[in-house]
C-alpha cells in the first residue's frame, strides 16, 4: 500500500478506536454528557464522509475524496477528544499548578515579568491575539491545501496527528491537571491593558465544576479547551509549520503565523512556559509516529503475515 493510503486508514482506525475507548472511560469515571449536541455533530460529520465522500469516489476525484475525508473525520473526532480531555479531569488527580510553575522558575521564566512584557506593546498583544485564534482555521484549511497541491499522505497525516496529539495530551493530563496561569497568579484580565486574557480563565470554572460538582453533565456547547498541560496550541503550531513546509507559497507566512500562535498560549491561553515546551514535544512523537507507520506500515504488515505463515508450517 501507498503511504497515503497507509496514512488514510491510520487515520480511520485512530477514529474507530476513539469511539469504542472513550465512551468506555466516561462510563468508568462517572462522567455524565449531554447527547443532544454531540449527537448532530457526529451525524452530520457521517452524512457529510459518506456522502461527499461516495460522490467523490464515484467521480474518481481523489484530491476532493481527501478533501472530504479529512474535514469529515476531523469534525468525526471532535466529538470524542472533547470527551476524553473532561474524562481526564474527572479522575480528580492534584491540581500541578505550583510544579510547573517551579519548573518554569528552573527554566529561569518569570511569568510574570513575560506578561507584562507581551502587555506594554500593543500591536504584538494584538497580533498574538489574532493569531492564537488561527487554530481551527489552519487544521481546515492546510488539509485542503494539502489535497490540491497533491501531497495527500501529508493532509490525511496531518489530520491523523492532530488527532494523536489530543489522545496523548489527555492522558498526560490525568496526572498534570491544572489551572493555568492567570488563576495561579490571581490575574484578571481586566488588570492588563493590551491582553484579553479571557481564554485563559473562561475554561476554569469547567474544570472545578467536573472535578467537584457531582451533578455536572458536559454539554458541547458549553466546552472548552481545558487542557494546560501540555498545551494543545503549541502542538498545533508545531504540527501546521511542519504541514506546510512542503507548499512553497504558504511555508513562510504559516511558520510566522504559527511563530506567532506559540507564544500566544502564554498571553491567550494562559500556560506556563512548560506547557509549550511539552507541547512541542508531543507535536514531534506524533508526527514522527504517524510518520513510521504511514511510511513503513508495509513492512510490518509482511513481517507479521511471515511470522503466521511461518507458525502455520
Amino acid at each position: 500500500m501507498s503511504e497515503t493510503s497507509l496514512a488514510r486508514i491510520f487515520l480511520i482506525g485512530l477514529t474507530a478506536c476513539a469511539y469504542a475507548i472513550v465512551p468506555i472511560m466516561a462510563w468508568l469515571v462517572d462522567l455524565k454528557v449531554d447527547p443532544a449536541a454531540f449527537t448532530q455533530l457526529t451525524a452530520f460529520g457521517l452524512v457529510f464522509l459518506v456522502g461527499f465522500g461516495l460522490l467523490c469516489h464515484r467521480r474518481r476525484i481523489w484530491s476532493l475524496l481527501c478533501i472530504v475525508e479529512c474535514t469529515g473525520l476531523g469534525l468525526l473526532l471532535t466529538t470524542p477528544l472533547v470527551i476524553s480531555t473532561y474524562v481526564a479531569f474527572a479522575l480528580k488527580m492534584p491540581l500541578q499548578d505550583q510544579q510547573l510553575l517551579q519548573l518554569d522558575r528552573v527554566l529561569g521564566i518569570d511569568w510574570l515579568s513575560l506578561i507584562s512584557f507581551f502587555d506594554a506593546h500593543p500591536l504584538l498583544a494584538k497580533s498574538l491575539m489574532l493569531a492564537y485564534q488561527a487554530f481551527h482555521y489552519q487544521l481546515l484549511f492546510l488539509p485542503v491545501v494539502l489535497s490540491l497541491c497533491g501531497d495527500r499522505a501529508r493532509a490525511y497525516q496531518m489530520v491523523a496527528t492532530y488527532g494523536l496529539v489530543c489522545v496523548i495530551a489527555s492522558v498526560i493530563t490525568i496526572w498534570y491537571p491544572a489551572l493555568g496561569t492567570y488563576t495561579d497568579f490571581s490575574l484578571r484580565p481586566g488588570d492588563l491593558k493590551n491582553i484579553n486574557g479571557m481564554l485563559g480563565v473562561e475554561y476554569v470554572p469547567q474544570i472545578m465544576a467536573v472535578r467537584e460538582n457531582p451533578d455536572f453533565v458536559l454539554r458541547l456547547e458549553h466546552a472548552s479547551g481545558i487542557i494546560s498541560f501540555p498545551s494543545v496550541h503549541a502542538a498545533v503550531a508545531v504540527l501546521c509549520s511542519w504541514g506546510a513546509w512542503t507548499v512553497r507559497w504558504i511555508k513562510l507566512p504559516i511558520i510566522l503565523l504559527n511563530t506567532l500562535m506559540l507564544l500566544s498560549a502564554i498571553t491567550e491561553g494562559g500556560h506556563y512556559v512548560v506547557d509549550l515546551i511539552a507541547g512541542i514535544g508531543v507535536a514531534g512523537f506524533s508526527i514522527a509516529s504517524v510518520l513510521f507507520i504511514s511510511r513503513n506500515g508495509n513492512v510490518l504488515i509482511y513481517r507479521n503475515q511471515f511470522r503466521q505463515e511461518a507458525r502455520q508450517t
